[in-house]
């Protein structure tokens, strides 16, 4: 009873950053486990000056997950109801970045004619890229945006879900979606290319589009943005696929045998 009193408390002391606020409390109990097992901490005895050092790493592990696309933290519920989309997009830097890209996005997938489509780490994207008549599985970390992606599918009568996802940990079944989007995401929940072979395999759906971005965090376009070790996967894995870059972004269209 105690550790558990204590784990709460850690718990809302790494949520009381705003950009952290909106995480889904499993999400931040799975990576304050992760920081406690990797380093043998027990949570028995801990000093006050212990639990702000845990505090403070797992909450530099958070950002990462969950803070590197967040430009804006200001109400968007607002911009919601008076449909200024563009605006409520520019509030991620990876939604904002991708806005022109956005109308020939949605053509290649309604090339598709998928009757579902799968969204993992979805950030803001169900907000451009919903089409009506097509079941739409949304999935993220961050609750106060599946929250707005719920309000907007409601609002705009789209055939849609919402659910808290971390792709760190897939304990069940994925939604079976005729496609997958795992936009720039890899490169943020597994630098150590030790994932991605595992979450390729569990995507049920026989076409995934997955993203990287062709800028460094400086703002400076990569000399060779193409992840060779993704290609090398995907071969492995016997993935056919093309690429379409941006000025911001390449995309991987891959199809699964």
């Amino acid at each position: 009873m105690l550790h558990a009193k204590i784990r709460r408390e850690i718990i809302l002391k790494i949520k009381e950053k705003r950009e952290l606020a909106g995480l889904a409390d499993s999400v931040v109990e799975n990576n304050l486990d992760d920081f406690l097992r990797k380093n043998r901490i027990s949570l028995a005895a801990l000093s006050e000056k212990e639990k702000k050092i845990i505090v403070k790493e797992v909450r530099s592990t958070l950002r990462l997950l969950a803070g590197r696309f967040r430009k804006s933290a200001k109400n968007k519920n607002h911009t919601i109801d008076f449909e200024n989309i563009n605006e409520l997009l520019r509030t991620h830097s990876s939604t904002a970045e991708r806005l022109n890209f956005y109308p020939k996005f949605k053509e290649k997938l309604l090339e598709m004619k998928p009757a579902s489509i799968l969204d993992l780490g979805c950030g803001l994207n169900p907000i451009a890229l919903s089409l009506k008549g097509v079941v739409y599985y949304a999935s993220d970390i961050n609750i106060k945006d599946l929250s707005i992606i719920s309000a907007y599918f409601k609002k705009h009568r789209i055939k849609g879900k919402t659910f808290v996802l971390d792709l760190q940990k897939i304990d069940s079944p994925l939604p079976n979606a005729d496609v997958t989007l795992l936009l720039k995401l890899l490169d943020v929940i597994d630098p150590k290319h030790t994932l991605s072979e595992n979450i390729l395999n569990k995507i049920p759906s026989k076409r995934v589009i997955v993203s990287f971005s062709t800028r460094k965090l400086s703002g400076r376009k990569m000399n060779f943005p193409r992840r060779y070790w993704f290609e090398k996967l995907l071969s492995k894995l016997y993935y056919h696929y093309y690429t379409i870059e941006t000025d911001n972004e390449i995309f991987y269209f891959i199809t699964k045998p």
